[in-house]
């Protein structure tokens, strides 16, 4: 394939049938509205357990629906993960073979060697460019298993997702780590299905959109 036109073009089929699967999967969490508690406000504490227990009575089964959908979406989140990373796969090829950027920005200078530049491209998220989300999503994904840490560049793209959410916490001496991208998480396997979640590649317009405007450039 001479274009990155005929790449997006030869995939897109493929890639369609992927983000089809994730929202089967996300469609898990969809199935039951979650009921809202809007009570009187009261200043008598025994009010306020009453309206809370005469609540619970009355959406107990809407919540215990809402419950068993959780957990048979965190069951099939490695699944979800599995959709998402070959989806970052496909996009990570497709810079990979078509990008030609040579720009590096300046908080990366030292970390780029001169087969990961090309991937410097795209729109910014929490101020990193979205082909090198892609690059370090990529790898964690494919190398989950690995006894090694995740290797640098990917390791400083994660942290700076992790800092760079714009919440504070009020007290905390440390910055907080976004748990959905820290790394030294361990109650995650795959970030892929995060990741996704965060660059907004919830469907394939959007994704196809982002890496047309990556390999154009």
């Amino acid at each position: 394939m001479k274009t990155a036109s005929t790449y997006i073009a030869k995939t897109e089929s493929a890639v369609r049938q992927l983000f089809q699967g994730v929202d089967n999967y996300l469609r898990i969490l969809k199935r039951t509205k979650l009921p809202i508690l809007t009570p009187n406000l009261s200043p008598d504490p025994a009010e306020y357990k009453r309206q809370y227990e005469a609540w619970m009575d009355e959406n107990r089964s809407n919540l215990e629906e809402v419950r068993q959908n959780q957990q048979e979406f965190i069951a099939e989140s490695f699944a979800l993960d599995t959709l998402c990373g070959a989806i970052l796969h496909v996009a990570q090829k497709g810079i990979e073979l078509y990008s030609n950027n040579v720009g590096v920005p300046d908080d990366f200078k030292k970390l780029l060697g001169k087969q990961t530049v090309k991937y410097a491209v795209g729109r910014e998220v929490r101020g990193i460019r979205l082909g090198l989300i892609i690059y370090a999503a990529r790898n964690q994904h494919t190398h989950f298993d690995c006894k090694e840490d995740l290797r640098q560049p990917s390791k400083a793209i994660f942290n700076k997702l992790a800092l760079q959410h714009g919440s504070e916490l009020d007290g905390a001496e440390e910055p907080f780590l976004d748990p959905a991208f820290d790394i030294a998480n361990p109650r995650l396997v795959s970030f892929a299905s995060n990741v996704t979640g965060l660059i907004e590649w919830r469907n394939y317009e959007n994704y196809r959109n982002d890496l047309a405007d990556m390999l154009e450039a």
